[in-house]
């Protein structure tokens, strides 16, 4: 890379640079097809139980719907400390409450004040975009590439999702990307992002787990022990939540594949009249085929450097994909495009060093279904420009 493109394209001007875009899609797709009512980004069901606040703030319904996380991660933001009785319009409450990072930063954004949250949840939102992209642009530049290559970070597929939904994914996938960025040299600032990660998600944890496991090979046991305590923040978070709500079992199962051959035998059922259903259903399986894809590269590249970072991560990811099996993450591509992604981005890294670009297969095969989902308000957005 040349030093005068280094010094056109910092790192910092793309990140805003994606930052800006986002916003302007969501401004775009809000304006065109939901009135200008940005709570629709939530997808609140109008079928769900609904607590007072959705009342008094005006929030958008989707009609025959239950809606989707984004919602229950919008009501946290408003409850982060279980207090208010919010909770109980959550629909498992000890699963989503371990994810308090997101709406925790939009609380504190908005100093506590209901009328500020959601402006402080957005805000959030494109943080972890901005931030993404930022640690993506550095990390490919350490590779030896332009720094503009870090805007794949863009299509990684918990992106448009969280886009379009405004669930927590975004925030571990930048999670993910500052892990790799600074993975090299144990610092103040990886362990930062660790226990951030933890926080977000309960798959940050294989993060935490993924660098003990490297500095292991390492034989940097001290460091090691040092960076495992990185995850106590979750952990006693976790106890708090543990204490405050009930046990909802999820119903998973730690039978090898067997979501996973549930689903392709009993396949998402569309609702009557949509349209190109077969067309959909195609996408469906090739986006699944895609993060198999995923683990089968994993696996391979840690065969190859089982010492590196990304290879000793994106493993954890695909064993977990393989052994730990619920039928909700598997019927769509909105589940497993946002739950694998932190995968698909150790790939991509390892794609960066290695200049082996057929590892962006995976997150290229799921990106067809994410363009059909998307659709609708893409034409929506193009009859209210013309």
């Amino acid at each position: 890379m040349a030093p005068m493109e280094s010094h056109r394209w910092p790192c910092w001007r793309l990140a805003v640079l994606a930052a800006v875009l986002i916003v302007a899609w969501q401004w775009a797709t809000v304006t065109a097809n939901y009135g200008g009512n940005w709570s629709a980004l939530y997808c609140t069901g109008a079928i769900q139980r609904r607590p007072p606040l959705v009342a008094s703030e005006k929030i958008y319904l989707f009609a025959n719907s239950p809606g989707y996380d984004g919602q229950f991660y919008h009501y946290i933001a408003h409850d982060p400390f279980l207090r208010s009785g919010l909770q109980s319009y959550v629909d498992n409450p000890r699963y989503r409450y371990r994810r308090i990072l997101v709406p925790l930063l939009a609380y504190g954004l908005a100093l506590g004040r209901p009328e500020w949250i959601d402006p402080a949840y957005e805000l959030v939102f494109l943080l972890s975009i901005g931030l993404g992209v930022y640690w993506s642009c550095r990390f490919v530049r350490q590779t030896g590439l332009a720094a503009a290559w870090g805007l794949t970070f863009l299509l990684m597929p918990a992106i448009p999702i969280a886009a379009d939904r405004l669930v927590v994914d975004a925030g571990l996938a930048a999670l993910t990307a500052a892990f790799l960025c600074y993975g090299p040299a144990a610092s103040w600032k990886l362990f930062l992002v660790l226990a951030c990660a933890a926080l977000t998600r309960e798959t940050g944890l294989l993060l935490v787990l993924a660098y003990c496991g490297y500095l292991l090979w390492r034989r940097e046991l001290r460091t090691s022990g040092l960076f495992l305590l990185s995850a106590l923040p979750a952990i006693v978070w976790y106890g708090y939540v543990q204490t405050r709500t009930t046990d909802q079992p999820v119903g998973m199962s730690f039978v090898p594949l067997s979501a996973i051959l549930h689903v392709l035998g009993h396949p998402w059922t569309y609702p009557a009249g949509t349209p190109f259903v077969p067309i959909l259903r195609c996408a469906d399986y090739f986006a699944l085929a895609g993060v198999l894809l995923g683990f089968g590269f994993a696996f391979a590249a840690y065969a190859r450097a089982p010492s590196e970072l990304p290879s000793i991560t994106a493993l954890l990811f695909a064993m977990m994909g393989l052994g730990l099996q619920l039928t909700e993450h598997w019927l769509n591509v909105y589940a497993f495009g946002r739950i694998y992604t932190p995968l698909l981005l150790c790939l991509a890294a390892a794609a960066a060093q290695q200049r082996k670009p057929w590892l962006l297969a995976p997150a290229g095969m799921i990106l067809p279904r994410l363009a059909m989902q998307l659709t609708p308000q893409i034409l929506g957005v193009i009859r209210w420009m013309a």
